[in-house]
């Protein structure tokens, strides 16, 4: 396993290289306000705790639905139709996590699940949220279900898509693509890195999206921020240490008490529904599954609305169960 992680280091690292030739033909970088697929009111900001600089978008008004992108990602993994569907009723944010996007990441800490679950109720408390419905997608999944689970009071509801909450053999989820190959050697990658730098990337994307094709504007998006060094390192520390929290959250999952809808595509082939959506749907009580026919990984981007009908599913499960309370007492 440590043989096969140096490699993908070594690899990712040298791919980074070829980011600048892509930024060449995808403009200036990370979509800025005005170039993102939604509307100007989705509004950039930044909230310093201890000591880090931590980028979030909001829009919108109501209750307070949180967003939490996936490894790798960022808040605009969001900005492709879902804050836009919810931000005429809810009022939506979404976090770049620590060391992905525009966030700072700490330097000589542990940044685990459980770090990144305390780091965010920390940001919500300071942007003054209060119970909010929590969105995690793939990776950020399991930091909503460690949130909850460190602030069962502090939480109405969690909507979890492609959710990683389980263990699985130890290799990169996302990325773990590019170990496959044959080993190429250094002087070739560097020889050849423009052609191949489209190719692993495109590669990589094809597979998270699959069965549906890659956005072109996404394709774009992610050249200019996915292979930046602070973003690849950032990665391969959630990656690596995703599987211990998980052995530990995952025996807790019972103890969740809040509504969940569990989102999942039936063709995910970054994250197996039956070894993770179907399994949490076991482990927590009051929870809800809805498979999407034809869906692979990318669920915020390929089907936004399915975030919209779940937060429909969950107002209708709190309703069910005050009115069940009232007719009790």
């Amino acid at each position: 396993m440590k043989s096969k992680v140096t490699l993908l280091l070594s690899t990712v690292l040298l791919a980074g290289a070829l980011c600048e030739s892509i930024r060449a033909d995808s403009g200036d970088g990370a979509m800025k306000k005005g170039a993102s697929p939604e509307t100007s009111s989705v509004q950039e900001h930044f909230v310093t705790v201890e000591n880090l600089r931590i980028r979030y978008v909001e829009s919108g008004g109501g209750p307070a639905v949180v967003m939490i992108h996936g490894n790798a990602g960022s808040i605009e993994d969001f900005e492709f139709g879902a804050i836009e569907a919810l931000s005429s009723n809810y009022r939506v944010i979404a976090v770049d996590r620590p060391g992905h996007g525009k966030s700072d990441r700490p330097n000589g800490k542990t940044v685990d699940v459980e770090y990144q679950a305390r780091l965010l109720h920390e940001v919500l408390s300071d942007l003054g949220v209060v119970q909010p419905v929590l969105v995690g997608h793939s990776w950020g999944a399991a930091l909503a279900l460690d949130y909850a689970l460190q602030y069962p009071a502090e939480v109405s509801a969690l909507i979890l898509a492609a959710p990683a909450a389980y263990p699985d053999n130890g290799e990169a989820r996302l990325l773990e693509a590019l170990i496959k190959p044959p080993v190429i050697g250094d002087v070739s990658l560097m020889l050849g890195r423009s052609m191949l730098g489209r190719h692993i990337l495109r590669g990589i994307l094809r597979r998270a999206f699959a069965p549906q094709p890659v956005p072109e504007r996404y394709y774009r998006l992610v050249a200019s921020s996915w292979l930046g060094r602070k973003q690849l390192k950032a990665y391969l520390d959630d990656e690596s240490g995703l599987n211990a929290s998980l052995r530990e959250l995952s025996k807790r999952y019972t103890e969740i008490k809040v509504p969940v809808v569990i989102l999942t595509g039936d063709q995910d082939q970054i994250v197996s529904p039956v070894e993770n959506a179907y399994r949490l749907k076991n482990s927590i009580a009051n929870s809800q599954l809805i498979e999407l026919k034809g869906t692979g990984h990318e669920i915020p981007q390929t089907h936004p609305e399915s975030i919209e009908r779940a937060l429909g599913l969950i107002s209708t499960s709190v309703a069910v169960n005050n009115s069940s309370s009232s007719d009790q007492r």
